[in-house]
């Protein structure tokens, strides 16, 4: 049997591209003795100062790329300002530091194993090192992250990051005097810093954070803040990447990302991340314009919620005719039309009165109009003198009666003192509102008795600081008008009912009708109407319509001669969680770009 053998020269060009190149060898091997020198120095102690000795003692330096030995008890700081220190900067190693370094290292060895390099038992100490730290400090890596969340669902997150900045201060401190002598590696502090911003971001995203405090902008900027960090410092590791995976692929195998996982990952992060930003920034990106407030008025065809569906058109409405919009209203008048032909639901034609859609021609075809009429206008002197019960239902009587000219002189006057009852009697009753108390008002306009505001003002007052809420009520922001009076029964939310969100928070709709109150009736001294403003801010939760009613209630509180518009001293004061953020942020793209990307770094951490 014959052998046909390979000859030397066929078997030199198959073995010549696993050649390794002697000047790359050559480097390689120069790197190790650096490192190893410089493991060598790090590990006696002698390099390290104070601060980095107290660092030491909660940070593996192994993962930085350090080699040699360190033993953290023999680096223990002797002075009690290093240690406290040492101990600040805890959260943010555990946060920012450890917390990338557990994900990176699972990640690194599954790439590894999968391609079969020697490299994986490297990797693998390197877990165990950071799994053995997480085993040696778990109940104080627990405090950290249970007191993240729990600082922001209760309304402390300005605290939380404040706190934060003064630990992740002190970690940068460490992490440039460890770059200085050439320990660190870009891509592992920034892929730290990333997943350590993602989770702020998602704490703030879902913590109901800033519901409590005043605040002038959405506080969904937060989250988009965090999340552009992200954005940014994956663009900054993505030159890393590519200048790791091209230093292994000398050495014969590629031991970062392959060009298949770089294109899964760049498109996850495309698809979540992205997307993300532009959903906390909806509200900020399309704020309501008065031209998107005319559209949507001029836009209602059809009342899904029948009368509470007219009722929040109605706010919005009513500011567009007032502000000279002028809003093409013909789609709303063949909704009214088709209802008048319908149920002729009284809450609807109230409301539709208001706003001036209901006409002459159309009272004619109300069958109860002369019946309701007689109603707010009795004839037994005893009844003369007793408020108007179920206002609402009668709204639009009433405005009839004066658009038909059907009100005598004695009518208007026993209409007047009816509406004068109404006024004196509301404040005292179990189950007022403020809508009752502004249609009361404003129908004493209509009937041509305007009301003297001094006359009331004390009670008005009085109501509206009792309806004013700083409850939050969960998830719900505080500073509004609430719907109805506070129970004796209820009486000061316990930490159990706050914890809980069965506090009672603002209402929009009652909002609406405080401050049109206090355009009539001036606002209280003593009430901090930017608690108010805090509570019209744009929101993303806030649905359709509620984004339109904010915006028109908050532009008629800046039109209050009371109110005072914010100075930057207060926005500076209001906004420091948002402020905060961005400084952590900014610390996390400062120790990525202060992390080197050196020949030793890329070697010692690939």
């Amino acid at each position: 049997m014959s052998v046909n053998l390979v000859s030397d020269e066929n078997l030199r060009a198959a073995l010549q591209p696993y050649q390794v190149d002697p000047q790359t060898f050559e480097a390689g091997v120069r790197t190790k003795i650096a490192t190893g020198s410089k493991d060598r120095v790090i590990a006696s102690g002698a390099a390290l100062s104070p601060l980095l000795r107290a660092a030491a003692v909660f940070l593996p330096l192994s993962m930085l790329g350090c080699r040699g030995s360190l033993a953290a008890a023999k680096l223990a700081p002797t002075s009690a300002g290093a240690k406290l220190l040492g101990y600040l900067a805890f959260p943010a190693i555990t946060l920012f530091m450890l917390l990338g370094a557990a994900v990176l290292s699972v990640l690194k060895i599954r790439g590894l194993r999968h391609q079969n390099h020697p490299e994986v038992s490297g990797q693998i100490a390197k877990h165990e090192a950071v799994q053995q730290w997480w085993r040696d400090h778990k109940w104080g890596a627990r405090v950290v992250f249970v007191a993240s969340l729990m600082l922001g669902m209760f309304g402390a997150s300005w605290l939380l990051f404040l706190f934060y900045i003064l630990s992740f201060g002190i970690l940068l401190s460490v992490i440039t005097s460890l770059a200085r002598l050439g320990i660190g590696s870009r891509f592992i502090i920034g892929s730290s810093c990333l997943l350590g911003l993602m989770f702020l971001g998602q704490a703030a995203a879902f913590s109901g954070m800033g519901a409590g405090d005043i605040h002038f902008l959405d506080q969904s900027l937060v989250p988009a803040v965090f999340y552009g960090g992200v954005v940014v410092i994956a663009i900054l590791l993505l030159p890393c990447q590519f200048h790791t995976s091209h230093k292994m692929e000398g050495l014969g195998g590629t031991v970062a990302l392959t060009k298949t996982g770089r294109l899964i990952t760049s498109m996850l992060f495309v698809l979540i991340v992205l997307p993300s930003i532009g959903w906390f920034l909806y509200p900020t990106l399309f704020p309501a314009t008065p031209m998107r407030i005319k559209h949507y008025v001029e836009s209602f065809d059809h009342a899904r919620f029948s009368s509470a569906s007219w009722r929040k058109w109605e706010i919005p409405a009513s500011w567009s005719i007032q502000s000279n919009l002028e809003p093409d209203l013909s789609k709303p008048r063949q909704l009214l039309g088709r209802e008048i032909a319908g149920e002729q639901n009284p809450y609807i034609l109230s409301t539709a009165s208001r706003v001036g859609l209901l006409s002459a021609d159309q009272i004619d075809q109300i069958k109860d109009y002369e019946k309701m009429l007689r109603s707010v206008l009795p004839s037994s002197p005893r009844l003369k003198s007793q408020r108007l019960t179920n206002l609402e239902q009668y709204d639009w009587v009433i405005r009839a009666a004066v658009l038909l000219d059907d009100l005598s002189t004695e009518d208007r006057d026993i209409l007047e003192q009816r509406l004068h009852a109404t006024l004196q009697t509301l404040p005292g009753e179990t189950y007022v509102n403020l809508g009752e108390l502004l249609h009361a008002t404003q129908l004493l306009d209509v009937i041509k008795r305007p009301v003297n505001p001094e006359q009331y003002r004390a009670k008005v007052h009085a109501l509206l600081r009792e309806f004013h809420s700083q409850d939050s009520g969960g998830f719900q922001l505080a500073g509004g008008f609430r719907k109805y009076r506070k129970s004796e029964q209820e009486g000061e939310n316990t930490w159990t009912q706050v914890l809980l969100g069965s506090g009672m928070p603002g209402d929009l709709d009652a909002t609406s009708d405080a401050i049109e109150l206090m355009t009539i009736y001036g606002a209280p001294d003593d009430l901090n109407l930017n608690w108010v403003r805090s509570f019209l801010r744009p929101r993303r939760s806030g649905n359709s319509d509620g984004k339109w009613i904010s915006a028109v209630t908050l532009d008629r509180l800046n039109q209050l001669p009371d109110a005072h518009q914010p100075t930057w001293m207060e926005y500076v004061y209001y906004e420091r969680t948002l402020l905060a953020a961005a400084v952590l942020v900014f610390l996390c793209i400062f120790a990525t770009l202060s992390s080197p990307t050196s020949k030793t770094g890329v070697a010692a951490n690939s």
